[in-house]
């Protein structure tokens, strides 16, 4: 098969067959989330249902739409996407995850504090309601089905899908668009959290995909986020898992965000390993290559 299957795109062709892909791709899989519920009956929170929908949600609404559009458009589609060489000093950024934590524990409980006027008490409502429902998935299917199951579903799917979606295309798109890669990563980011429809957890991953975000323009790869974002996910999914079976009782959403120190120290770790990661950018002469839109 030769690539791109549709010859001399223009930009704003590209970018109409990406929306309408991706458009396309959310509603197929909603459609089909349906057929999940009329064919095996039960309930949106029966376990087998959630985790089929789940699936489908990634694979069909993200996954599938980025890597259509990419073998559509481009000439070295998997090339396009990053599956490139990872550097190994890109690897820092899985022990800045850990080492962030805390702080966005801190901002986490300043996020879920904010309180809307009263004139908006019934917008606050509805979104702490759109929150508690997303929580209650995430519960659902810890809580009921095994690690590994969890691990592939709510961490690695989410990785590989979402990263291709939002960094892979979207990030770069905008990158071509502002010609500005700071401002790309920051919109990208913006739009990756408002995504999940969760305002109250919007700032805490807002910064993770910034983090996410600048990886990918750094290291010239997509396997770096992947690995960032699954480690992120699967941390959740393992101190839950265990929260839910009575081995640990630990509190991953406020984690060290009460002790000032731990706050501070780490925060100057993840600093120092940030700062090491761009330093190691900056000697790089190739780093735009394989980002070019």
């Amino acid at each position: 098969m030769k690539f791109p299957l549709i010859k001399n795109t223009t930009f704003g062709t590209k970018l109409l067959t990406f929306a309408l892909l991706l458009i396309f791709g959310l509603v197929f899989s909603s459609v089909l989330g349906v057929f999940v519920l009329m064919i095996n009956g039960g309930t949106i929170t029966d376990l087998k249902n959630l985790q089929i929908i789940q699936t489908l949600s990634q694979v069909v609404g993200f996954l599938i739409p980025a890597v259509v559009y990419v073998m559509l458009v481009y000439e070295k589609p998997f090339n396009y996407l990053g599956f490139n060489k990872i550097p190994l000093w890109s690897l820092l950024g899985i022990v800045a995850m850990f080492t962030i934590i805390p702080f966005l524990s801190m901002v986490t409980d300043w996020n879920n504090s904010i309180s809307f006027p009263e004139s908006m008490s019934a917008i606050e409502e509805q979104m702490r309601s759109l929150q508690a429902s997303s929580e209650e998935v995430i519960k659902l299917l810890i809580g009921q089905g095994s690690l590994f199951s969890s691990l592939i579903i709510i961490a690695a799917l989410a990785a590989i899908s979402e990263e291709l979606l939002f960094r892979s295309v979207i990030q770069k798109a905008l990158i071509k668009i502002f010609k500005n890669a700071h401002v790309a990563i920051i919109v990208t980011a913006f739009v990756f959290s408002a995504f999940h429809m969760d305002f109250f957890g919007f700032f805490p991953r807002f910064i993770l995909g910034i983090m996410l975000g600048y990886m990918f323009w750094m290291s010239g790869s997509i396997f770096p986020s992947m690995l960032m974002h699954f480690v992120n996910n699967a941390t959740i999914v393992i101190i839950h898992y265990l929260n839910t079976r009575g081995f640990s009782d630990i509190d991953v959403e406020h984690f060290g965000s009460t002790d000032n120190v731990l706050v501070i120290i780490l925060s100057l770790i993840t600093t120092v390993a940030i700062y090491i990661t761009c330093n190691r950018f900056s000697k790089r002469q190739d780093c735009n290559n394989s980002l070019n839109f």
